[in-house]
C-alpha cells in the first residue's frame, strides 16, 4: 500500500537538503502497510474515481487524505450545518461551518508544517523520464514493479476522450545538448517496435526535412509565421552542414562545453530538483502554505489552531531561502534569491515574486501574534531580504513599450504548443501578490527603503490599472482565468488603499463579478478561457 513520507531523505547518500528535507513529499510504497479494510477502502477509491474521471478529474488526494486522518485519529466533533433555500443565515451558522472547516483543514496539515498537494497537470514528463531510465539501462532499479503499475494507473485515468496523450515539452537546453551530440540510443527490439507503432509509415522512409513543421492540430495553439518557417529551414540547411565539419565543429564543441556548464550548475544549486517544480513534481508546498495559514489566520481561532498555526510559522520559517546562487550567478542567468521563497521547498531555490511575497505576509502576520502560540517572529534582516528580492524582480521596463519588444523576441520561439514562453512576463497575480505584502511590510516596518517602496507600489498599481481589460477584469495565467486574476488584481489595489468610490478599475472590476455571478451564488469559468483569452463563464 501506497503512504506519503513528510520531510525524509531516505538515507541516500546522493541525495542532500539545506534545511533537512523540510517541505519534501514522496510517495512511497510499503507492502505491509495498511490493514485489509483499509486497502479494500484504497480500493473502492480507485474503482469510483475510475468510473468518473471524465467527469470528476481531480483526484481530490484521497490517499494521503486517508493517511492523514487516520495517523492523527481525527474525529470531526464540530455539528454539520446546512442552509436550506431561503432560509436566513445567521452568525452562529457561518462561524460554525467556518470552524469545522478549519478544524478539517488543520487535522490535514503535515508533519513539518505544511500541506502536501497533488500536481497531476504535466503528464508530458512521465514519458521523457521513462525513456531516460530505459536508455541508461535503471528502469528497473529506478521503478519496482509497484511503481510502473501505479505510472500505469496515472496515465490510464488521465487519458482524454480523443485518445490522444497529453502533449509535453522538454526543456531545450538538454535537448540542445543531446542534438549538438548527435546521441542516439541503442536501437533494440522495443525502440523498433515503438517506431512501427508510432509512425504511419515505415520509419526508414520518412523525409524529415518534409515534416520539420509537422504538428498535429490538437497541439497547434501558436502557429508560426512564414518568416520563422524560413530563418529555422535556412539555419538547418546551410548552417548545419557547416557546423559538423571543421573548423566550425569547434564552435560546436564550445557551445556544447557551455550548456552541460549551466545543466551543472542548475543541478548543483537546485539539490537536482531543477527549476521544472511542478513538472519534477517537487510540489508547490510553499503556495499551499502561504494561503492556506491566510485562510486559517482570517478566521480568529487562534485558540483552537494555535498549534497549527506554529507549526506553519515553522514551515515558512525554515523554507525561506538563505543565500543566492554560488559564484558568478549573474553569469548564469540566475537572479538574486536570498530572502526569497520558492513554489515548493527551500532546496529547490528558485525565488518566485508571488510565493516570495505570499510567504513574507504570513510571516509579517505572524509576527504581531504572541510568540508563545506561535513560536518567535522571524529576524527583521531577513524580512528586508525578501523586500530585496521583490524589488528586484520588478521589471524596470514595465510600461507599454515592453509590447513591441515582445512581439519581435516572440518571433524566435520555435514552439507550436506554447504561447509567451520565450521570455518572461509581467503578470497581474504577481503583482497584487507583491503589492500586499509590500503594503503589509510598509505599516510594520515604517522607514525602511521608504521611497523604494513608494515608487514600487506606485508602478504595480499604474501596471494592474492599465491592463485591465474593457470588461473590468484582467487575464490570468496562472488560474482560470479571468475571474482568478480579477480576485488578484481587487487584492492589489485594495490593498494599495484604492476603493469603489475613488477607483475606476475597482468599480469595473466588482461590475464583471457581479453580472457573472450564478445562480447559487457561486462563480465557475471554463478553462476555455486559458486557451482562447475570451471568458467562458459557465452560467446557462
Amino acid at each position: 500500500m501506497w503512504r506519503l513520507k513528510i520531510a525524509d531523505g531516505g538515507n541516500n547518500p546522493y541525495i542532500h537538503s539545506t534545511n533537512n528535507f523540510v517541505g519534501r513529499q514522496i510517495w512511497v510504497f510499503d507492502p505491509d502497510y495498511g490493514t485489509p479494510e483499509e486497502r479494500a477502502e484504497v480500493e473502492a477509491a480507485r474503482e469510483n474515481y475510475w468510473k468518473n474521471r471524465f467527469q470528476v478529474r481531480p483526484s481530490s488526494e484521497l490517499l494521503w487524505r486517508m493517511q492523514f486522518l487516520k495517523e492523527r485519529r481525527f474525529r470531526q466533533t464540530i455539528r454539520q450545518v446546512k442552509v436550506e433555500n431561503e432560509e436566513e443565515i445567521t452568525y452562529e451558522t457561518a462561524t460554525t461551518a467556518m470552524r469545522r472547516a478549519a478544524h478539517f483543514f488543520s487535522a490535514l496539515q503535515a508533519s513539518d508544517g505544511h500541506w502536501p498537494a497533488e500536481n497531476s497537470g504535466p503528464l508530458f514528463v512521465i514519458p521523457p523520464l521513462v525513456m531516460c531510465l530505459y536508455i541508461t539501462g535503471h528502469l528497473k532499479t529506478v521503478f519496482p514493479e509497484e511503481y510502473h503499475k501505479e505510472m500505469l494507473r496515472f496515465i490510464y485515468c488521465h487519458q482524454i476522450f480523443a485518445k490522444m496523450w497529453c502533449f509535453f515539452r522538454l526543456v531545450y537546453m538538454p535537448m540542445s545538448y543531446l542534438y549538438g551530440k548527435r546521441f542516439v540510443a541503442p536501437i533494440d527490439p522495443l525502440i523498433l517496435q515503438l517506431r512501427e507503432e508510432i509512425h504511419t509509415q515505415p520509419y526508414n522512409k520518412i523525409n524529415w526535412k518534409k515534416v520539420r513543421h509537422l504538428c498535429a492540430k490538437e497541439d497547434l495553439y501558436f502557429p508560426h509565421l512564414l518568416i520563422q518557417d524560413l530563418v529555422w529551414d535556412s539555419i538547418y540547411i546551410f548552417t548545419e552542414p557547416f557546423l559538423t565539419r571543421w573548423p566550425f565543429n569547434k564552435l560546436r564543441e564550445r557551445a556544447l562545453e557551455i550548456t552541460m556548464k549551466h545543466i551543472h550548475y542548475e543541478d548543483e544549486n537546485s539539490r537536482y530538483i531543477d527549476i521544472g517544480t511542478v513538472e519534477k513534481n517537487a510540489g508547490s508546498q510553499l503556495w499551499d502554505t502561504s494561503l492556506g495559514l491566510e485562510a486559517l489566520l482570517a478566521c480568529q481561532l487562534t485558540d483552537e489552531i494555535g498549534p497549527t498555526l506554529r507549526k506553519g510559522h515553522d514551515f515558512l520559517n525554515k523554507s525561506q531561502v538563505r543565500d543566492n546562487p554560488s559564484g558568478d550567478f549573474r553569469s548564469m542567468y540566475r537572479n538574486i534569491c536570498k530572502g526569497s521563497w520558492t513554489f515548493s521547498d527551500r532546496d529547490q531555490g528558485w525565488q518566485v515574486s508571488d510565493c516570495t511575497a505570499e510567504g513574507l505576509k504570513c510571516c509579517l502576520l505572524l509576527s504581531i501574534m504572541p510568540p508563545e502560540i506561535v513560536g518567535e517572529k522571524i529576524e527583521p534582516e531577513r524580512l528586508y531580504d525578501a523586500i530585496n528580492v521583490l524589488f528586484s524582480l520588478q521589471q524596470k521596463w514595465w510600461c507599454v513599450s515592453l509590447g513591441a519588444c515582445r512581439k519581435f523576441q516572440m518571433l524566435l520561439n520555435p514552439s507550436e504548443m506554447f504561447e509567451d514562453v520565450f521570455i518572461e512576463q509581467q503578470y497581474v497575480e504577481c503583482t497584487a501578490s507583491a503589492i500586499d505584502a509590500v503594503v503589509l511590510f510598509k505599516k510594520l516596518h515604517l522607514g525602511h527603503s521608504k521611497q523604494e517602496i513608494e515608487n514600487f507600489i506606485r508602478k504595480a498599481v499604474r501596471y494592474i490599472e492599465e491592463t485591465q481589460m474593457p470588461d473590468g477584469s484582467w487575464y490570468g495565467n496562472w488560474g482560470i482565468c479571468f475571474t482568478y486574476a480579477t480576485w488578484f488584481a481587487l487584492r492589489g489595489l485594495t490593498a494599495a488603499g484604492r476603493t469603489y468610490h475613488d477607483c475606476l478599475a475597482v468599480r469595473k472590476a466588482a461590475g464583471f463579478l457581479l453580472k457573472l455571478q450564478l445562480d447559487d451564488g457561486g462563480w465557475g469559468e471554463s478553462y476555455l478561457s486559458c486557451k482562447d483569452k475570451i471568458n467562458f463563464d459557465m452560467s446557462p
